[in-house]
């Protein structure tokens, strides 16, 4: 009975270990597997030894000082407080009775726990510090103040405060609970004279000479911290100045600079009463260190900054808001945008427009927040099938640029139906999405909805460009759990006649499911059926972190990663490219959003995600960022050369609308250059805004195909357009600028900020939608449509320069109030000067703007009109508002017929032996 209570223990402790083990062993697997096993090594044994030796140095002071104390602790137990426990208990028994020995071992085990604890949690957290600090890239920049390289604060500094964060707390409560373990043992005691006087504090020998190492040691960190505090005045938010200002460089940075002195001095003092018996020499630096830290680096500062600085705040802090402006658009890359002058109200002529026919014939009539619910209305399918968003590109189509509103049709298995989510089908059966649907986005039916350019499963597209070889979507934005491919279960393609469209997993990735992998996997995972499921072969394999931006953020979490992930066709396969960022908070003076956490951004990384394998690489596109050239000494051989990027998939690459919202929401103050005018806050700038369910919003960045002036060629380019700030008091919604982001061939990443007259003004967007609601006769047109059992639905607010001035385009859509409706486009309107007209088709609105002679687009987006008013009624309905209402009342009337008559039709389909309709 003995052997097996010991051999049933020895199992437990044997599957509790592999059990523990399993998701670190699924973990490499899973990096093998991908070809970055160095992603899973590098970290895993910096964080080891990072926690082995700092543990190991904890391990040795704590452990020291609690095994100094052993024997006040076995003396304070054993006859203290046993007499304490006896007299309560009456009795005259042994209570407690504390060995040496065991004494000794508790304080080590306690120790180790403590002292490895903590390296375990500093590990977790510091060591990518470290391995900057040992493969440190030097910046081609210092700092203003000190003149050290932007290095220092990228990659030693956050290493020399992880050492100090990871020694100094744990030794300082050490020191606490020391202190206080001498006083409630006696050991320490208090005299009624004051604590200047010799003999005001009593301790023994020992008890003096081991607080005077550890308050040493205490004073020696605290000095070595000032010093780092002296870096971290570079990040100061006191003031006006994002960084250090007057008050820090001509207070605080004197006051830390005494403190180092003070902390110095009560560390020599400390080690010189090892010998002399004196307790003043500690409790004197340490007094002395409280007080005057908190009178030279609090008080006198505040008084400084209110007395001095704020009444005279511009000529105080001048040069350093100039390094605030300097290195913030260092920090978001402000200091490479091109500024060109745009008049913005040269008139338009009938031969600029066809100088720019590239733009004409390219303007966006989709707006993708309507459209999203056309795609899965129309090429859904089964309810299972699903598009999470849609993306804009560009596809060469019969030798034409043109711009392409795309989404991946993916497999969302939580819509399956209850009965259908069995373990067989979430893992083995229903495995990946299908193919894509994609429309051009100036283009239109005749019925108002998309022209779509792919469509239907199997994918269907008349254009070689978007024909799909392999359209499985096994790793997605919605691939959400791991599955198992490859079991003699075939997998869930699509729904075909009466039956299904199967097929078998033969991707290159996926862990294999070998006799061990299915033991630890099946821990990992908790579930037996790895072994119990006879659709498990030795062929098959699992598939894990199967949602995109999941699978990148496991790879390289030392990356920040694009919210929105966007899809491209190439070469009959869909690919996923994902922008990757380097970014730090350490870049002096930049200014930090209190909605981010970055301070210096750049998009250094491009990660291209094969969407039927799981396949990833990373692709350097800013070989010049030190922090990526950092990242690649750590892990050579992860990043790519961009070079190597297969050229049919390089002119897809976009200027991610993230970035591009983030430097605009920073150029709205940070274009000011002049400090004067920067602190004044005189020429700030907002976001142009629109609107969008009758509320203004600021219009978000959006992708376009337009020739910029000076250019010859149209380019794919992401715009936005400028306002001037606005106040509770006074609200400017002119447009003062706008810029554009390039991204086609040698000009990838250019930013050019083109900048309107001062001296005139322009419409910006929401001036343009405020005269659309006071112009009669369309202000009256929508308000008929968007009575009850309709809505009208407002797409984006386009304003597109050409020639020298603004063209605004807004697509109007009509959508049914009854449930599944689908979003259809019904107009369009279009602006320009002081004339605004809406229309059927962008060609006929062009026409009405500049007359018969002007250009049309050679692939105009078409839309059927909704039934006009009659004139009698327009005319009687200005004498009688009744006449209108009668209108309306009849329109809905006849629409609730046609909607129970579709009832009917469908519930004929539905159930054929019904008695047909009368």
């Amino acid at each position: 009975m003995h052997r097996f209570v010991k051999l049933l223990i020895g199992f437990i402790v044997l599957v509790t270990f592999f059990t523990a083990s399993s998701g670190l062993y699924e973990d490499w697997l899973w990096f093998s597997d991908l070809g970055y096993s160095q992603l899973f090594w590098t970290p895993l044994l910096s964080k080891v030894l990072f926690q082995a030796v700092n543990g190991t140095i904890l391990f040795l002071f704590i452990a020291g000082t609690l095994l100094s104390i052993r024997h006040a602790i076995v003396t304070y137990v054993n006859e203290r407080l046993r007499l304490r426990l006896r007299l309560v208990q009456d009795m005259n028994r042994p209570v407690l009775k504390l060995s040496q020995r065991r004494v000794t071992i508790w304080l080590l085990i306690i120790s180790a726990v403590v002292s490895f604890g903590i390296s375990f949690v500093a590990g977790f957290t510091g060591w990518l510090d470290i391995l900057a600090f040992a493969n440190a890239t030097q910046f081609n920049q210092v700092d203003p103040i000190f003149g050290k390289n932007l290095a220092f604060y990228f990659f030693q500094l956050p290493f020399l405060n992880t050492l100090f964060d990871s020694f100094f707390g744990p030794l300082f409560l050490l020191t606490l609970f020391t202190i206080i373990f001498y006083i409630v043992t006696g050991v320490i005691r208090f005299h009624s004279r004051k604590l200047w006087q010799d003999g005001s504090v009593s301790m023994s020998i020992s008890c003096r000479k081991h607080l005077a190492f550890l308050i040493g040691i205490l004073f020696a960190l605290k000095a070595y911290g000032y010093y780092l505090d002296i870096f971290q005045l570079l990040y100061s938010t006191h003031g006006h100045v994002v960084g250090a200002g007057y008050t820090d460089l001509n207070a605080t940075l004197p006051a830390l600079k005494l403190l180092i002195v003070i902390s110095v001095l009560g560390s020599i003092l400390a080690f010189i009463s090892l010998i002399y018996r004196d307790s003043r020499l500690l409790t004197l630096p340490v007094i002395g260190n409280i007080v005057i830290g908190i009178l030279v680096s609090s008080i006198i500062p505040g008084l400084i900054q209110s007395f001095l600085v704020i009444p005279n705040e511009l000529s105080k802090e001048q040069q350093y808001i100039r390094h605030e402006i300097q290195l913030t658009r260092f920090g978001y890359s402000l200091d490479n945008i091109r500024e060109v002058d745009y008049p913005g109200n040269t008139p338009l002529t009938t031969e600029a427009l066809k100088m720019d026919q590239g733009t004409l014939d390219n303007i966006r009539l989709n707006d993708a927040r309507p459209m999203l619910q056309t795609y899965n209305q129309k090429q859904g399918i089964r309810l299972y099938y699903k598009f999470n968003d849609i993306d804009t590109d560009r596809y060469v189509i019969n030798g034409e640029v043109r711009q392409v509103m795309m989404a991946p049709r993916e497999i969302s298995t939580p819509d399956l139906d209850s009965k259908a989510k069995t373990f067989v089908n979430m893992r083995f059966k229903y495995t990946h999405g299908f193919g894509a649907s994609a429309s051009f986005a100036n283009a239109v039916t005749s019925e108002g909805l998309p022209s779509f350019a792919i469509k239907d499963v199997p994918p269907q597209s008349e254009f070689s460009e978007f024909r799909l070889t392999e359209p499985r979507i096994y790793y997605g934005e919605l691939t959400n759990d791991w599955v198992v491919a490859n079991t003699t279960v075939k997998e869930f393609d699509y729904p075909l006649g009466n039956s299904n469209a199967e097929n078998s997993y033969r991707g290159k990735t996926g862990i294999p499911l070998t006799p061990l992998n299915k033991l630890m996997l099946s821990l990992h995972h908790g579930t037996p059926r790895f072994y119990l499921a006879d659709e498990v072969t030795p062929a098959s394999k699992m598939l894990v972190y199967r949602n995109i931006n999941e699978r990148v953020q496991k790879l390289a979490p030392f990356l920040t990663y694009d919210i929105d992930p966007y899809m491209v066709i190439n070469a009959g396969r869909i690919k996923w490219i994902i922008d990757a960022y380097t970014t730090s908070d350490a870049l002096p003076y930049s200014h930090l959003d209190p909605n981010q956490e970055f301070n210096y951004i750049r998009n250094s990384v491009k990660v291209i995600i094969d969407a039927y394998d799981g396949t990833v690489d990373f692709y350097v596109v800013d070989p010049n960022d030190p922090i990526l050239k950092t990242y690649m000494k750590i892990f050579p051989g992860v990043f790519k050369d961009a070079n190597s990027i297969p050229p049919s998939l390089k002119g897809h690459l976009r200027y991610p609308e993230t970035l591009f919202s983030i430097q605009s929401n920073m150029l709205k103050n940070f274009h000011m250059t002049n400090s004067s005018v920067f602190y004044n806050k005189e020429d700030s700038w907002d976001i142009a805004k629109e609107l969008f369910d009758t509320k203004p919003q600021n219009v978000d960045p959006y992708y376009t195909i337009m020739k910029l002036p000076g250019e010859d060629t149209p380019e794919f380019v992401l715009m936005l357009p400028f306002t001037p700030a606005s106040s509770a008091t006074n609200t400017r919604n002119n447009m003062i600028a706008w810029m554009a982001a390039r991204m086609d061939g040698e000009h990838y990443g250019e930013l050019i900020l083109f900048k309107l007259p001062k001296n005139i003004e322009i419409d910006g967007p929401l001036q343009i939608e405020s005269r659309i609601d006071q112009d009669p006769k369309i202000s009256e047109q929508l308000s008929l449509w968007d009575q009850k059992g309709s809505r009208v639905i407002r797409g984006n607010l386009l304003a597109l320069p050409i020639g020298g001035n603004f063209l605004y385009v807004e697509p109007i859509y009509l959508q049914s109030d009854k449930g599944g409706s689908i979003p259809e486009m019904k107009r369009v309107i279009l602006a320009y000067q002081d004339r605004l007209v809406m229309t059927e088709t962008l060609g006929l609105a062009l026409t009405q703007l500049f007359g018969e002679g002007a250009p049309q687009p050679t692939t105009p987006g078409q839309g059927i009109p909704l039934p006009e008013p009659a004139p009698q009624a327009k005319l009687a309905s200005e004498q009688d508002p009744q006449i209108i209402t009668s209108i309306i009342d009849q329109m809905n009337q006849i629409r609730t017929l046609l909607d129970d008559l579709e009832t009917q039709l469908k519930g004929l389909q539905t159930n054929p032996s019904e008695t047909p309709l009368e």
